[in-house]
Parts: structure tokens; sequence; C-alpha cells
């Protein structure tokens, strides 16, 4: 189906925003607070329906369409539940498809597959970041409930039933994570102050669902908890911004949300859930904003012809190639603690090794029918950003924020640059030597 005019996908993505959401309390106020996803995607779905927006429900986007003067004119995707293809033609294009935990289990992210990277990077848009992806979220084994604020009070212990010691203030991943290496970690929640415990269901509505389905009392009873590792989702990584209205280095294509780097905001650190939140909202808005000022500027929106590559179209014959083995093989390199938290050069280049292994095959062969066509370019995407966020690790050859080194700990004052990377049949990495966007004062 080829369809002029505007197409959202609000089922790919986490963070889809072009305006400002809100909500209007009991007495009529507008109310600015306490937002949490679901009622901003609410507010968000009623504005752009009351706009006339045409919305392609459950239509995820899998490439991009691009003139051969290199602008960005429109996209293409699939309609998982009423069959067949859509094709939207458009002066400027914004990726707001979030970004990617690489299936780690997560709440939520399971389709945040990092497709936007690869769309925008098949067209000629670098990446910036990408190093700072090594973030882990605390939570209970087997569960994907990755709320965090209650463990500001959690205790920990071994498998002997001995406290782990904490250092004092939020960061305990490290300390968690080489426990974790050594054996089974424990905890429970006794230190939470009553007037916490009496706010948690308001604050967090689902956070106890999992606790009340297994019987626990996180409150008196010990479970035993995991790190999630949470790649460019609550880490920084995603496409270069060039500009106050977000916009990419390739013309008419724009970013928001996690599909963008953060580290206009953020810095070398997490953005969390309220610095995130409050970028999603608000560079949803500039790129909306900036897309449609380029739009009017050019009208011409037809003569794109669809770009993707990997997991559409092979550059050899296409084989059958086994997506759970290709996942399982990125995971191992971008997930373990001793991997991704604890990196080393020598590491690094080992799963740059593999990874460009796994790629060289994935790339030739790999061709989804039309029942995997969705899950084969979603692996094409995580396994090209397991590739860029390897390549930026090695780059930063320091310590710095989120990204440590235990073979370079220290800050390296030659590293004062954000390192930008990209490519896809071959990966680069280079400094960013233009001047510094500032997004956030």
């Amino acid at each position: 189906m080829d369809e002029p005019g505007t197409g959202i996908d609000l089922g790919k993505s986490a963070y889809t925003c072009g305006v400002l959401q809100f909500l209007e309390g009991r007495k009529g106020i507008t109310q600015y607070r306490a937002l949490r996803g679901p009622e901003y995607m609410r507010a968000l779905r009623k504005l752009v329906d009351s706009l006339g927006v045409t919305v392609l429900d459950h239509s995820p986007a899998l490439e991009l369409l691009q003139n051969s003067d290199g602008l960005v004119s429109g996209a293409r995707g699939i309609r998982r539940q009423k069959g067949g293809d859509w094709q939207v033609h458009a002066g400027a294009v914004v990726l707001a498809t979030g970004g990617t935990s690489f299936l780690s289990r997560p709440l939520g992210s399971h389709t945040n597959t990092g497709d936007g990277y690869i769309m925008a990077a098949e067209a000629g848009a670098e990446l910036s970041g990408m190093e700072f992806t090594s973030y882990y979220t605390v939570a209970p084994v087997h569960s994907t409930m990755t709320r965090s604020m209650s463990y500001a009070f959690a205790t920990y212990y071994d498998e002997d039933g001995a406290v782990i010691p904490m250092p004092s203030g939020p960061d305990t991943m490290r300390p968690l994570a080489r426990a974790m290496l050594k054996g089974r970690v424990f905890c429970d929640l006794h230190r939470t102050p009553e007037d916490i415990r009496a706010k948690v269901p308001v604050i967090s509505p689902n956070f106890m669902l999992p606790f009340r389905r297994w019987g626990i009392d996180p409150y008196n009873d010990r479970f035993e908890v995991t790190l999630h590792g949470e790649g460019t989702i609550r880490g920084i990584g995603g496409l270069r911004i060039v500009g106050g209205d977000c916009r990419t280095s390739v013309p008419g294509l724009f970013a928001s949300g996690d599909a963008a780097t953060r580290e206009l905001v953020a810095g070398a650190i997490s953005g969390g859930g309220n610095i995130n939140s409050a970028w999603a909202v608000s560079s949803g808005q500039w790129a909306g904003q900036g897309a449609a000022r380029y739009a009017k500027e050019h009208k011409a929106i037809s003569g794109g012809q669809p770009i993707g590559q990997a997991g559409l179209r092979p550059s050899a014959a296409a084989n059958n190639v086994d997506l759970a083995a290709t996942l399982s093989a990125i995971q191992n390199e971008v997930l373990p603690y001793d991997k991704n938290i604890f990196r080393s050069g020598e590491r690094l280049e080992q799963s740059r090794t593999i990874l460009e292994g796994v790629w060289t095959e994935f790339r030739s062969h790999a061709a989804g029918s039309s029942g995997t066509c969705l899950r084969t370019r979603e692996t094409a995407a995580m396994l090209a950003t397991a590739r860029w966020c390897v390549a930026s690790a090695l780059a930063r050859d320091e310590s710095r924020g989120m990204h440590q080194r235990e073979d370079r700990p220290e800050i390296d004052p030659h590293f004062n640059r954000r390192i930008i990377v990209g490519g896809l049949g071959k990966v680069w990495t280079g400094r960013d030597h233009e001047p510094r966007l500032e997004l956030a004062s």
C-alpha cells in the first residue's frame, strides 16, 4: 500500500513524541508532574487523533526511502495485523523508534531493538555515545520488573546469608555485579521507611505485582535478584544530533527519544527515567517542528527508493539463518557483566572479532520470509548496534562516566570529545570536532 502523508507507529515506539503531553486534573487544572509512560502515551494519542493524523497501528517500519541526492523521503514497513506492506512518502522523517536492551528483558523493552539506528545508518547517519551503554538495573530473578526506586533501601546478601557491603550513594551496580559473578545474590527491603512503603503503590503501581504472585513480602522476605542490561535505553547512546531541531547529518532525517543520543542532556551518565522522559517529550517537540519546517521548504515527497540492507536484501545467496543463535551470539558479547561492566581492551577486541564474524554471515545470507521478516530485521538492528557499541568502547581508551575500562581506569583529557561511530560493511569511529551542541541548560 502506498500512502502519501504521515504515518506514526505507536505500537513500535517506546517514546513516540511529537507534542507536549498533558493531563487535566480533577478540577480541570493542567498537570505537568508525575506523568508515567502509559499516561502521556494516552494523552499523545488523543491529541494526534484530534489533529486528523493517520496512525498505522501495529505497523513497524523496516526501512527508509531515500532520493538519489541523499534526501530521506519516507519509510516502508509491514502491517502486522492487517497484512501487507505500507509505504509513506514524506518531506521529512522523524525516527522515534526507541533504543535497545538487546532483549535482556527490562520491563516494556521487548519491541525496542534499535531499528531506527540501522535504518538511519543505511541512509548515512552516524551515532554518538554508543560506549555509554553499560547500565544495568536490579530486578527480582525471573522478572522483568525494573522499577528500581525501592532498591535505594535494599540490603543484599550472598548465598551464605552474609551482608554484601555497598558503598554509600546510588551506585551499587558494580559491587552487585562483582558479587553475582561469584554466586547468587539475595535481597530484602526491610530498611524502607513506612511512609515510602505506603507511597510505593501510587508511585510505582506495578512494583509489588510479582511479589504478590509469588507470595513474597519484600519488606520482610529475602528474594533473589539479578541485573538486566539496559543497553541504549538507560544508556545514552543513539543517533548523532547536529542541530537544535534534533536533525541528523542526513538531510530530511530527524531523531527523538532513545533513538537519539542523550549525551546532550546526560553527559556520560545514565539518563535514568526522569532525564530520559523529559528528553523524549522535549526532543519530540523539537524534531517534529524541525521536520515540519524542513518538509515545508522541500515540497517534493516522491522519488525515494527503499534502502534497507541486512535482513531484507542479503548481499549473497539467501539462506536460512538461525535467528535464535544469532541473538544468543549478540547477547553473549554485550550483556555479560565481565565483558560489559568490567571492560578491557582485550575482551572488547575478542567481542569485536566474534560480532564481525556473525555480521558477515548474517549480512550475506539473512532474508526474512513473510512470517519472520520483522524478527530478522530486528536481529540485524541489534547486531549492528552491538558492533557500534563495542567499537566505541574500544575507541574510548579511558574510563569516563558509565564507561569503565579495567585496563584504563583513569580519565584521559585527550578524550574530552564525543566518540562518533558509523558504517555497516565496515565500522568506523572518530572524534567529534564540531562545536559542542548542548540542549540542556
